[in-house]
């Protein structure tokens, strides 16, 4: 922990010092699909939603924008780009822990986003698969949107992806994509995963991991997603995906090919590890929240100097 202090006292974009201003239901992109955000629960069960999967329907896909006010009008800014959970088939921007994350780092001085993206899928393995590409095509058209606004100040050398489980997915392969994209300096992968380790070797982010050992949903290592716990029912999701490769083993492979990563095994038996069941924060929601300002801000040790970005 004092290392921790200390490494937030010399680095830049790592204490509180801003009001925050939100620009809210920011549309960033018209597309067809199911559904842009689906309610998490019992209203977002499969049963809820089954009718809308008859056929797609324009939607227009949007986003929260957390500024920093009062900043220099000079500088440019770092973005963080935020993505909510749910398995590509519930969730939505204004999550709590997404919210609060953003938030916080638009006190620091980011730009800090939370994006909403195309959900839902039919039940086969080809339309699942669908739904993460498109999802995919969504948050690189929110960055693309992002960047093409000059008034947000944007510094294009520093831009930070972020999830939790389905995002961290998206967080991770918008980082590690190949050809000419938006360079992402470093994710955030909070029980996320990978289909395939090899596609690590398409970029140099640094990654910053947080889950349970006994994650119920993602597996840690290597496995199938919803087998992964104690439960007497295992559902065959064999059926609708490949194995995937969870935060242990996206870590060390990242180790093994020399890129900045760090990793935390949380003790606790739970996939979202920032939200308690009655709805409020956890105290990993705060770690977490720690451990990533000061993650990303190892990325800024080429600045001249903090008072010069500011």
């Amino acid at each position: 922990m004092c290392a921790l202090i200390s490494l937030l006292s010399v680095l830049p974009f790592t204490t509180p010092r801003y009001a925050v201003e939100v620009e809210r239901d920011v549309v960033y992109a018209r597309v067809q699909g199911y559904w842009s955000h689906a309610p998490v629960g019992e209203r977002g069960t499969f049963r809820h939603q089954a009718p809308l999967l008859r056929a797609t329907r324009p939607l227009d896909l949007d986003m929260d924008i957390y500024l920093p006010a009062d900043d220099d009008p000079s500088a440019r800014r770092p973005l963080l780009l935020m993505m909510h959970g749910g398995s590509f088939f519930v969730g939505n921007k204004e999550e709590m822990g997404q919210a609060g994350w953003c938030e916080f780092f638009a006190k620091l001085g980011y730009v800090a986003v939370s994006v909403n993206y195309r959900l839902g899928f039919r039940p086969t393995r080809q339309d699942v698969e669908a739904a993460e590409q498109r999802a995919l095509e969504d948050v690189d058209a929110a960055l693309r949107y992002l960047l093409d606004r000059d008034d947000l100040r944007i510094d294009p050398d520093h831009l930070f992806a972020a999830g939790t489980s389905a995002g961290a997915m998206l967080a991770l392969r918008l980082a590690f994509r190949e050809g000419e994209h938006p360079r992402i300096r470093a994710v955030g992968n909070f029980w996320g995963s990978v289909h395939d380790l090899k596609v690590l070797e398409a970029g140099r982010a640094a990654i910053l991991s947080f889950q349970s050992p006994d994650d119920p949903v993602m597996p840690y290592g290597r496995g199938y997603p919803f087998r992964t716990g104690q439960h007497r029912f295992q559902p065959p999701t064999q059926w609708f995906s490949e194995e995937m490769y969870g935060t242990q083993a996206v870590h060390e492979e990242a180790l093994r090919l020399g890129l900045r990563a760090e990793h935390h095994a949380c003790p606790e038996a739970r996939h979202r590890l920032h939200i308690a069941d009655d709805g409020t924060y956890t105290e990993r929601f705060f770690e977490i929240r720690d451990r990533m300002a000061a993650f990303f801000a190892e990325e800024f040790r080429d600045l001249p100097s903090a008072p010069d970005r500011r």
